[in-house]
């Protein structure tokens, strides 16, 4: 039986074009969307499968309104929708394999996809990210923490790239790092960082971007609302990276890898894939990318609708102009519609 994929896009300020071509992308599954109507008004979607969330946050990057946000729609989901399972997405990801590959994905048996990083067991991921983890964004203890951090790491240009995230490496070489990295472990301590984590709460460092079963997102949602946990996440920097990991590594006793394949990031900002990327985007074992450009005629957003998706009448749907063609590939074929509905056909707003 076919399972009840919900997926669930944060959206505030990328195109409606973009936002409806991922839509029409992940039919026939339903696609609710948060978007924030105070940063663009002017919004409506044509996608059929669109639903959006009523009432919804105020949003942001390093905001927690988006963590408000999610949860806010999770909430709805559970009240209001029926799904199996729920994926995260940003307007900006987009399928990467057809969706029946994705719904054998989801019916193979673990309860969530994520990775992420041991904050505690991971060197690297201690040094780099304890700082934000362990102190309050607007406090004197983060100002100096992440001033140790610096010092730990001095000049050294190591990095590696993993679980949708990235970390410094290296450092710690020289009398003042030695210091600085015995600062950031001391944090780490309850007593001394005065934070909510411990053994029960282990802290986890990673990207975002999840799918869970619907047990895992009522148990996420239960969580979220015991007391402090909310005002203690709130007063962290990019506060999403810990708090998911940490949840669901509380909740999952049968993980999976995650579904996307992350950007390399270009310091705190996720890059953005080109046509170069393709052959790398085909071969790997992820279900979704991020991020492409905010642009619904973007030569690798087309290639990948075709190519990788197998959806042509989405990358080159009928009302769609400028559309850049690669040498080897058939010329558009304008007039086919498939699942991309007519201008106020099926229209939604919010």
């Amino acid at each position: 039986m076919q399972p009840r994929i919900l997926f669930l896009v944060m959206s505030a300020v990328s195109k409606p074009g973009t936002v409806d071509q991922l839509a029409n992308a992940l039919a026939p599954h339903t696609v609710l969307v948060h978007h924030d109507f105070s940063q663009t008004p002017d919004f409506s979607l044509t996608a059929t499968n669109v639903q959006f969330v009523p009432d919804p946050r105020r949003t942001g990057w390093a905001y927690f309104g988006f963590v408000d946000g999610i949860f806010h729609s999770l909430r709805h989901a559970l009240s209001n929708l029926q799904f199996d399972y729920l994926q995260l997405l940003s307007p900006t990801c987009l399928p990467i394999k057809p969706i029946a590959q994705f719904e054998a994905r989801v019916t193979s048996g673990a309860d969530a996809h994520f990775d992420c990083v041991n904050l505690l067991n991971d060197r690297d991921a201690l040094m780099s990210v304890g700082y934000r983890a362990f102190t309050p964004e607007l406090s004197l203890r983060h100002l100096v923490a992440r001033r140790a951090t610096n010092v730990y790491f001095g000049t050294s240009p190591g990095r590696r790239d993993e679980a949708g995230i990235w970390l410094r490496t290296g450092g710690g070489a020289g009398l003042p790092a030695r210091m600085a990295g015995l600062l950031i472990q001391a944090l780490s301590r309850p007593a001394i960082g005065r934070h909510i984590f411990g053994e029960a709460f282990h802290p986890y460092y990673g990207t975002p971007w999840f799918g869970a079963r619907r047990d895992i997102i009522g148990g996420m949602v239960r969580l979220f609302e015991q007391p402090g946990v909310r005002d203690y996440f709130s007063r962290l920097r990019i506060a999403e990276e810990f708090l998911f990991p940490t949840m669901l590594m509380q909740l999952v006793e049968n993980r999976g890898p995650m579904n996307h394949v992350v950007k390399r990031y270009v310091d705190a900002h996720t890059g953005c894939f080109e046509d170069g990327d393709i052959d790398m985007l085909r071969d790997c074992g992820a279900y979704f990318a991020r991020k492409f450009p905010d642009d619904p005629a973007a030569p690798i957003r087309l290639r990948v609708l075709e190519d990788l998706v197998g959806a042509p009448s989405l990358a080159y749907p009928a009302d769609a102009t400028n559309l850049l063609r690669d040498k080897t590939h058939a010329p558009p074929v304008f007039g086919l519609r498939g699942s991309w509905p007519s201008p106020g056909t099926g229209a939604v707003s919010g």
